[in-house]
This record gives structure tokens, sequence and C-alpha cells, in this order.
């Protein structure tokens, strides 16, 4: 099992991705991760109720520099006044969370892939995002747990234009999470012409039984943050 709850103090390890632990060690305990070549080592002078281990927004490594993910995938033509629905893969990190009361720190954040960033849109107005190459799908397909998730992406093409499609922004402030072996996110883009599109995130798991991941920003409690902020105004271009 990769993701999960876990007791205090704890030993989980998903095979060779990656292990974590949390030790007595004299009066404290000492938290250690390993994944690939990437370590981490902290001392706890305080003891936690439970350790959770989920899949976390891809926005946080190396630093937290965006609060976009942009997603390229190859082009689709999607026909006027229709709707249809595609597979895509998202970029994950994965977080280590500490909870007691009802109050949860994120511990750490790692990951076996590599981040990349780009620009969508104009170094004047554009942002800064999180970039994911993927493929296209028909059906959900399989991917590497440790690095990837599956996106349902529901397209509306409200226009009455042929419109191709190539990239999706999304806000990472309102990005559900949901896992079971593996993680997903459902989601929709309202086109509107070639250059403006609407995005967002669902709170709809993409099969029966998931669970929703803790979102960062939770753990974190950033302040003057409209968490409820749903949708992004793709103002760039859809292609």
């Amino acid at each position: 099992m990769m993701f999960g709850t876990f007791p205090w103090p704890c030993a989980h390890s998903a095979g060779d991705l990656f292990s974590i632990s949390i030790e007595p060690e004299g009066e404290f305990y000492r938290y250690r991760r390993v994944c690939q070549e990437s370590r981490a080592d902290k001392h706890l002078i305080s003891e936690g109720s439970a350790v959770f281990v989920h899949p976390v927004e891809p926005i946080n490594l190396p630093k937290e520099v965006t609060r976009f993910l942009e997603i390229v995938f190859p082009p689709v033509i999607i026909a006027p006044e229709s709707e249809k629905v595609i597979f895509l893969m998202f970029p994950i990190e994965i977080g280590v969370f500490l909870e007691k009361n009802g109050e949860y720190a994120l511990l750490d954040v790692f990951s076996k892939c590599q981040p990349k960033y780009s620009l969508y849109g104009s170094p004047e107005n554009g942002v800064i995002t999180r970039l994911y190459h993927s493929r296209v799908f028909a059906t959900p397909p399989e991917c590497d747990p440790a690095c990837e998730g599956v996106l349902k992406l529901i397209l509306r093409n409200t226009s009455r234009s042929w419109t191709e499609v190539s990239r999706a922004v999304f806000e990472s402030y309102y990005m559900p999470i949901f896992f079971d072996t593996s993680a997903a996110m459902t989601g929709e883009m309202v086109i509107f012409s070639k250059m403006i599109a609407e995005t967002k995130l669902s709170d709809q798991p993409l099969r029966e039984g998931m669970t929703l991941a803790i979102p960062v920003i939770r753990a974190r409690k950033i302040l003057n943050v409209d968490v409820e902020r749903k949708t992004f105004l793709m103002e760039h271009g859809v292609g």
C-alpha cells in the first residue's frame, strides 16, 4: 500500500519506491525518509496521533513557485456545441502529514519525478505553471502511482467553431485529489473560443471508494487565500 493512515510511531515502505519511519530516539522522535536519491531526516519533539501519507498538489517542489498546474497534451479537436470526455495523466507529489486533535501539519513532501515549469501567456500578463506533458486516453490509463495520477477531463465546447485543444491550466488552491491504489482527479474545461476557456476541478472521485487526500493548503493554514475559488480563466489560448 502506497498511501494511507498509519499509527504513531510508524515504519512504512512502498516497495523500492520510498520508505518513511518515525521512531523513538531518546526523549524525542526521529523522522527519516528515502526516495531514490532524496532523503529527509528530522527530529520531532512532540508526539502526533497518526501519520498520513497522501498524494498532494504538485506545486511544492523544489519549493512553491506557482499555484498553477498546466497539462500539455497532443491536440484534440472538438466539434461546436458538443461535449467529450478524455483522460490525461498529471504529476503528483507525496505529502507526509502529522495529526493531533484534528490539527494537521505537513512534515515532508517528496516525489520521484523532477518538476518542470513553464509560462502560460505573455511575460507581462501570463502565469508561471508547473508543467506536465501527458498523452491522451479514451479510458483511464495505467500510471506510475508514485509519480502520476489520472485526470478525467470533461471538455465542453460552447462555441460555434471546431476547436483544437492541447493544454489545460488549473488553480491549485482548490485541487481535490482522491486516492486508493493510485491518485485521481476529475475536472472540466468550458471552451468559449480558441483563446478563452474556464477550468475547474470537481469534488467527485474518479471511482467509488476513493479517499479524499489532505490538501497542503489546509495543513499550512495559508492566510488571505480564497480556498473556495474553484475556477481558472484561461485567457491565453487552449491550443
